[in-house]
C-alpha cells in the first residue's frame, strides 16, 4: 500500500469526521444563540403581561373601594330618608 493510499484510507475519513464535528458545533452554537434570544423575548413578554395584570388588579381594587364607599353612602342616605319619613308621618 503506498503512502497516498494510506492517506486516503485513514486520513480522509478522519478529516471528514473532524470537519463534521466542527460544523455540528457551529450549528449548535447558532441554535443556542437563537434559543437564548427566544428565552429573552419570552421573559420580556412575561414581564409585560405581569405588569398589565398588576395594573388591572390595581384598578379593580380601586373600583371595589369606590363601590364600598358608594354603598356605605347609599345606606346612610336610606337611614336619613327613613328618619325624615317618620318625622313627616
Amino acid at each position: 500500500m503506498s503512502d497516498l493510499q494510506l492517506f486516503f484510507a485513514a486520513g480522509l475519513p478522519t478529516i471528514t469526521v473532524l470537519i463534521g464535528i466542527l460544523l455540528s458545533q457551529r450549528s449548535t452554537d447558532k441554535l443556542e444563540k437563537r434559543i437564548d434570544g427566544v428565552d429573552k423575548r419570552i421573559d420580556s413578554l412575561e414581564q409585560r403581561i405581569d405588569s398589565r395584570f398588576n395594573r388591572v388588579e390595581s384598578r379593580l381594587d380601586r373600583i371595589e373601594a369606590d363601590l364600598r364607599e358608594f354603598f356605605r353612602t347609599v345606606g346612610q342616605h336610606e337611614i336619613r330618608m327613613d328618619a325624615l319619613e317618620k318625622r313627616g308621618a
